[in-house]
């Protein structure tokens, strides 16, 4: 290849500047002239050092060679990986005996995320694109995107995902206690508190209601640590029902299929934030305004508060994804549906 090269550049100094062609135009000859120049000094330098006669210097030689020259492993952008390695992902793994040798390791575990307690329950895998699946994955490759998580029916566990890297990789996936929770609802101008199962205002014609829902979760502990969905279940009679609070969310991400108690009721949706029960016990306030129609709802008519959360689910397709209903798969089964259900039941008075 340096014969070549050194031959190429003799031949180009040679034409360019006998050719009759150049002959007229001087500012074209030169550089044709220049360019055999660089093309036989290039040649000749590299033949002479690999007789040992001359040393091509760094900066000539990444000119000509960006490529790569023998004896270096692959080169992609600035990393250039030396001899017995190839180029993997970005990062330069030794190619020992054969074959890429090098290998990160991939470690799995879960824990309660407000203590040392272990996780257990059904471990799902997920890499890269490919459908989650229970089996570890632990040769794992550079680059490789990896999600792990952990079913169990009695914790709330977040998926964790992490772009592989060289050495041991750790996975802990941290999970929520499922914990008990405190559901109150105050009438904001009757000032009255019901927390279940009584009457705190009165709804005639046309009448109008301020409740103001609270909900208190548990330290250390959650009920509900993703979201999900509020329900308002009242009489059919109720014109609106409005409500807002830090707490709901502007857009719902969520599926709920529900059906009221009885046919006489309807019901509303509102879209609730990791925020409501995030795991440190605070106390959280919901303002909801009921306006009522032309009828009265009447002396001990019910309606109910239910937080209805969301939680993650491997879908047919392989994929883990958070919801409050199997809706990927078409099914409009509860998700987590053995864990907790926050819900208040209150009575409208005469």
């Amino acid at each position: 290849m340096l014969i070549i090269f050194a031959g190429l550049g003799l031949a180009t100094v040679i034409f360019s500047s006998t050719g009759k062609r150049f002959a007229k135009n001087g500012g074209i000859k030169f550089f044709f002239v220049m360019v055999g120049v660089v093309l036989l000094a290039y040649g000749l330098v590299g033949i002479s050092g690999q007789v040992g006669l001359f040393t091509m210097p760094e900066a000539l030689g990444g000119i000509f060679l960006a490529v790569g020259v023998p004896g270096e492993g692959q080169v992609q952008g600035d990393i250039i990986c030396p001899a017995n390695t190839i180029l993997q992902n970005g990062v330069c793994v030794s190619t020992a005996g054969g074959g890429a040798t090098y290998q990160p390791t991939a470690v799995y575990s879960g824990r309660n995320k407000y203590s040392t307690a272990t996780i257990s329950g059904t471990s799902y895998y997920k890499v890269n694109g490919n459908s989650a699946t229970t089996t570890a994955y632990s040769n794992t490759n550079i680059g490789d995107k990896i999600t792990y998580w952990i079913s169990n029916g009695t914790y709330w566990v977040q998926p964790i995902s992490k772009t592989a890297v060289q050495g041991v990789n750790q996975f802990e996936a941290l999970g929520y206690s499922n914990s008990t929770y405190a559901l109150s609802l105050y009438d904001s101008v009757g000032r009255a508190t019901v927390t279940n199962g009584a009457s705190n205002v009165s709804m005639g014609a046309n009448d109008q209601a301020n409740i103001e829902i609270t909900y208190q979760g548990t330290s250390k502990g959650s009920a509900g640590p993703f979201g999900g969905i509020m329900v308002i279940e009242t009489n059919s009679t109720l014109a609106s029902v409005l409500c807002t609070g830090d707490v709901l969310l502007s857009t719902n991400p969520y599926h709920l299929t529900y059906t009221p108690s009885v046919t006489t009721h309807t019901y509303r949706t509102f879209a609730y934030g990791p925020s409501l029960d995030d795991g440190s016990g605070a106390v959280k306030r919901i303002d909801c305004q009921f306006k009522n129609g032309a009828t009265a709802v009447g002396d001990g008519s019910v309606y109910y508060v239910k937080f209805i959360p969301a939680n993650y689910y491997v879908t047919q397709a392989g994929d883990i994804v958070l919801d409050t209903e199997k809706y990927a798969d078409g099914d409009t089964t509860r998700v987590g549906s053995t864990i907790a259900l926050p819900t208040a039941t209150a009575y409208w008075g005469a």
